[in-house]
């Protein structure tokens, strides 16, 4: 689908549950007694678990198929501290699914019940990434309705590497000092309407004031063709006041590394966001403006994407063996 990361399917995964240990187990108990014993109704018996069995796997397989997992574009996650990550699963079939499990590395979520022929955003807890384009950890999807013996699912390969998501970098821990300045009239030339800085609400309008100020979408004209109406103006910031400075290539910043200055911008953002003061972040020849958290999703993928990255860690699987018990899977 148009405007979606898709992710196509990989091998296919099948698991046993507790339960379906425990009934494989009692399976070939009862099969060994059949054949030391002769008996034809312990021979039927565990045909008939053997057919359990099998149907179960059959079932949980056919409640996975058809279901189309996509990842949404450009999301924005923070670092080190496990964002979630936003599927898309579409049901394209007449029946419905049940009980699926969308897992991304070590964590999970569970979706109780797809509808036919429809399509839900599910957020699933993503483990802590580094900073940039980092590799995504194995996206498995599985099942296993309705017996839950056998867990049956499929490794789905993410494609289109450019993406995302992104990662912005986690704040330092000890923030160095920015430099302020009080000249933010060249900042504000380029964003704000009329070049009057953001809007932070409206006020009534006052009759010596001219009729360029007032905003007629806003005004109140209820009271009729008699009445005056409600003429409104729009209440903007302040541009007099200081204006926080958060530039890549500041003298302060000049002993450390890219990552560490990457951190140390985001401790000052945050702080300036906090403190709803204007800023203006400076990176990799841009400027991004701002004032309090008006701007900083921008700001912030700026900073994920100021290269170079750093050096991601292979996030690759060992290939289960059906005699790695650590693994679950056979």
């Amino acid at each position: 689908m148009l405007g979606f990361r898709s992710l196509k399917p990989g091998r296919r995964v099948v698991r046993l549950s507790r339960a379906g240990m425990l009934f494989v187990g009692f399976t070939l108990a009862v099969g060994f007694a059949a054949v030391n014993t002769g008996n034809n109704m312990l021979f039927l018996l565990v045909s008939m678990m053997l057919a359990l069995m099998s149907l179960s796997g059959l079932a949980a397989l056919a409640n996975v198929g058809g279901i189309r997992v996509e990842l949404l574009p450009g999301q924005l996650l923070d670092a080190q501290t496990g964002s979630p990550l936003l599927f898309r699963l579409e049901n394209r079939r007449v029946w419905s699914s049940w009980l699926l499990e969308l897992h991304l590395g070590p964590e999970r979520a569970v979706l109780p019940h797809l509808p036919a022929h429809t399509a839900v955003l599910l957020p699933v807890p993503c483990p802590p990434l580094c900073r940039g384009l980092p590799p995504l950890p194995p996206v498995l999807i599985g099942s296993s309705f309705p017996f839950a013996f056998v867990w049956r699912g499929r490794t789905l390969a993410p494609i289109g590497e450019t993406a995302g998501p992104w990662v912005a970098p986690a704040p330092a821990l000890q923030e160095d000092s920015m430099v302020s300045y009080d000249a933010p009239g060249p900042i504000y030339g380029d964003r704000g309407v009329g070049n009057s800085g953001d809007v932070l609400g409206t006020r009534p309008w006052n009759s010596p004031e001219p009729l360029l100020r007032i905003c007629w979408r806003r005004s109140d004209w209820s009271r009729g063709d008699y009445a005056l109406p409600r003429l409104s103006v729009l209440k903007r910031e302040s541009e007099t006041g200081p204006v926080q400075i958060l530039d890549y290539d500041s003298l302060s910043l000049a002993g450390l590394d890219s990552e560490a200055r990457l951190e140390q911008l985001r401790a000052a953002l945050d702080g300036a966001a906090t403190a709803g003061i204007a800023w203006v972040l400076r990176i990799g020849g841009i400027q991004i403006a701002g004032h309090g958290k008006n701007g900083k999703p921008g700001a912030l993928m700026a900073l994920a994407q100021h290269r170079p990255y750093p050096r991601y860690l292979s996030l690759e699987q060992p290939q289960a063996r059906w005699w790695n018990r650590r693994l679950g899977r056979w």
